[in-house]
């Protein structure tokens, strides 16, 4: 049952890819075939890997508020900590933290941290780790996004430009269990990357 259902939200994923640009094409070409097939035999081999740690970390307790917080900097890339909030997500069964770094201007950066110990994060780390583990890339005319390989992790990232500002997102896994999202307004995804080594993730279980 729980390889139907992780095959279901594999489809899921695929589907979702394929219709996230509006104004893509309605036809399905080979290259599109073969890759979408790529996609899902890479997913389906890590299905046996990614059940395994559902179930070790759905009897696992989360990390409390406090170790949470404490692995979020005081500042990053020089900016000061404006904003920190945990437990938002706690109704859903979540244990997460998000802190908002700022110059009160034009540049922010936020980071944002959930766990996937519990019954609830178990599943959303699948999901997470299936998307990881899929080979997309899709370019426009206000920049990419891409899964890939990317400051030593597995890791989707993203850097656009919205007018005159750049937005950049890395979300990546720590010791597959950690969901890590990083975002930032007035940098470019190689300024951003090294807000990574700013957050002390190595107190974490």
């Amino acid at each position: 049952m729980k390889r139907t259902l992780l095959a279901l939200a594999v489809v899921s994923l695929v589907a979702c890819k394929k219709n996230e640009d509006a104004n893509a094409k309605t036809s399905t070409s080979v290259g599109d075939v073969v890759n979408g097939a790529k996609t899902l035999n890479n997913l389906s081999a890590s299905m046996d890997d990614i059940e395994k740690k559902m179930e070790e970390l759905k009897t696992t307790a989360p990390a409390t508020n406090d170790e949470l917080k404490s692995i979020l900097p005081t500042t990053a890339l020089g900016l000061a900590r404006t904003e920190i909030r945990v437990g938002d997500s706690s109704m859903i069964g979540l244990a997460s933290a998000d802190a908002k770094y700022s110059d009160n201007a034009d540049k922010y950066v936020e980071i944002s941290i959930v766990d996937g110990a519990g019954e609830a994060g178990s599943g959303m780390l699948a999901m997470l780790m299936m998307g990881l583990k899929a080979e997309s890339e899709k370019t426009d005319a206000e920049g990419y996004e891409k899964t890939t390989n990317f400051n030593n992790v597995r890791a989707s990232i993203s850097e656009k430009k919205n007018g005159e500002i750049m937005e950049s997102e890395i979300q990546y896994l720590v010791k597959d269990r950690y969901a890590v999202k990083i975002e930032g307004e007035g940098y470019t995804l190689d300024q951003l990357k090294a807000v990574m080594s700013e957050i002390n993730t190595s107190s974490l279980k």
